[in-house]
């Protein structure tokens, strides 16, 4: 076990690898790959791939602002420029941390197939898939077909196509599949931390993936209704009893636990200075959405306009069983102060509010928050924090995450709604809104009342039914916010593009390349940039995907 864990964290140390000398960095990454695939066992790197993967999923999801803050989930009220996309205009290295655990995963895939482990190679290959598919997602042309060929001497490898990488990933998830279905050895229930041995959740967690890439790249493809049909037909996350590609959080240390919790932001600074995004809160208030008090704490001195609930204060338990205290405040405009902040006041008699979408970042009059000297450093009274659920180290409802099964029936939605497939797209639509609530613990009782509302339904013409299907998506894809991204990079829907303060900022399209790439692999780098629309390396240059 104390060699495994020593090879491991060799591999795992990449990230913190600067060189002065190309050849330097790409020689130790050959020997990185060479120690990978000593005396390592299946069941060990099953678990650590699995760990290292939701983490570095999650992270981006949620343990960031740059994504949340894109999509309008999160807004600082401190530093944030994330508010108006400035992360992105920044060179981005998570392309490096996916290559980190590829090395893991490729190692994993020789180690498997020298022992006849076919679904063991299987799962590793759909591990393998979902990390080159956010490198090339986020990208572009990124490497692939040279990509960890260190061992055959390939240390500078080339940058694919995109069009090329996608025919190569769906091919790989083909495989994947069939090696997941005729295997017979048995996955380890002890260290499959997200299935827990089941051979069956893993086949449809490889299925639904190629679902989720077929859809991403449908509008590049001819065929795409029949080969998201043939995949609608095998087994994929679809029904109730199936997990979700997640796993649990253990809360004893920092890495273990969730990120807003006292092992990772003790001093809750960090907590305050992310809020809900008033987008996400406004739309969840208009259709009463239960998820909406899970996931967000009611306003400390919330506005009114009733001069006899001035001073009142209330209580508030939510599904969780987390307590609040709330006291009104009245809007008094014979306050000079007060009143100079009137165009500021958005929400009034309102329990729950949301920062505006791009607002600055060190701007703590949100609402109308007038009485600053009382919020200190990061707070703020008349707009909502996040739940006390996300400061906790661990909880059932705290996830690290992947892929969702409710993500999976939108999908199925739009497919249907589109006339690729001939499924239901109002049971689909239905069915993602189930299972995300029941991902959040609402009862059934409170789901069948909402699906129930009118403002639920799907209209009658085929660009209602996708924006409704989009808004429902967006809104379950919360702390997933790199599919969330995704998603409204592809469909521009739900329109939100010029909501708050945001008018004047252009969406970004994507992740710069790290820097070390136009330093150590810069014949490469030209090739991938030369395939963007305009060939230039910003946020804002479309990949094939968009193009």
């Amino acid at each position: 076990m104390k060699s495994y864990l020593t090879k491991t964290f060799a591999i795992i140390l990449f990230t913190g690898i600067v060189s002065c000398s190309k050849d330097d960095l790409r020689q130790n990454d050959l020997k990185q790959q060479k120690d990978a695939v000593e005396s390592l066992n299946d069941p060990y790197l099953l678990s650590s791939i699995i760990k290292q993967t939701t983490l570095f999923y999650q992270d981006r999801g949620w343990g960031s602002t740059k994504l949340p803050g894109a999509v309008q989930f999160t807004m600082r009220n401190f530093q944030g420029g994330d508010n108006y996309y400035s992360g992105f205009k920044s060179l981005d290295d998570g392309m490096y941390g996916a290559m980190n655990i590829l090395k893991l995963v490729d190692a994993s895939i020789k180690l498997a197939d020298a022992r006849g482990s076919q679904t063991h190679v299987g799962i590793f290959t759909t591990f393998r898939v979902l990390l080159f598919s956010f490198m090339t997602d986020f990208y572009g042309d990124v490497y692939y077909s040279e990509a960890l060929k260190g061992r055959e001497g390939i240390l500078y490898p080339v940058y694919d196509k995109q069009s090329d990488i996608y025919t190569g990933l769906l091919k790989e998830l083909d495989d994947a599949s069939a090696l997941i279905s005729s295997g017979t050895e048995t996955v380890s229930p002890t260290y499959d931390l997200m299935f827990s041995g089941d051979k069956t959740q893993w086949l449809k967690f490889c299925n639904s993936l190629k679902l989720r890439l077929l859809m991403r790249a449908s509008v590049k493809m001819s065929d795409a209704g029949s080969k998201i049909a043939a995949v609608a037909a095998l087994p994929i996350f679809s029904d109730d009893a199936d997990k979700d590609a997640s796993i649990a959080y253990v809360g004893t240390t920092s890495v273990n636990s969730w990120v807003g919790g006292s092992n990772n932001w003790g001093s809750g600074g960090e907590f305050e200075r992310r809020r809900p995004c008033k987008s996400l809160v406004d739309r969840m208030t208009t259709l009463n959405d239960p998820r909406m008090k899970v996931w967000f704490a009611p306003i400390e001195f919330p506005w009114t306009y009733d001069a006899e609930k001035n001073g009142v204060t209330f209580e508030t338990t939510d599904p969780n069983g987390f307590t609040y205290s709330s006291t009104w405040e009245y809007v008094d405009l014979t306050n000079p102060v007060m009143a100079a902040q009137v165009p500021n006041i958005l929400d009034v008699d309102k329990v729950y509010a949301g920062f505006i979408a791009g607002m600055n970042g060190d701007f703590k009059n949100g609402n109308g928050h007038w009485n600053t000297s009382a919020g200190g450093t990061y707070g703020n009274f008349k707009v909502s924090m996040y739940s006390k659920l996300f400061q906790k180290n661990a909880h059932a409802l705290l996830r690290a995450q992947i892929m969702n099964k409710d993500e999976v029936q939108f999908i199925l939605a739009e497919a249907a709604a589109k006339g690729l497939i001939s499924g239901n797209a109002d049971t689909y639509y239905r069915t993602g809104i189930k299972f995300s609530m029941a991902r959040w613990g609402v009862s059934d009782e409170d789901i069948s009342a909402y699906l129930a509302q009118s403002v639920i339904a799907l209209p009658g013409d085929a660009a209602g039914k996708l924006a409704k299907i989009a808004e429902q998506k967006w809104i379950a894809l919360f702390s997933v916010a790199t599919e969330a991204y995704l998603d409204l990079r592809r469909t521009k829907l739900p329109d939100i593009f010029k909501n708050g303060l945001l008018s004047t900022y252009t969406f970004p399209l994507r992740f710069r390349y790290p820097g070390n790439e136009l330093g150590q692999n810069k014949n490469a780098y030209d090739k991938g940039v030369a395939t963007l629309t305009p060939a230039v390396d910003d946020e804002f240059s479309k990949m094939w995907l968009l193009q």
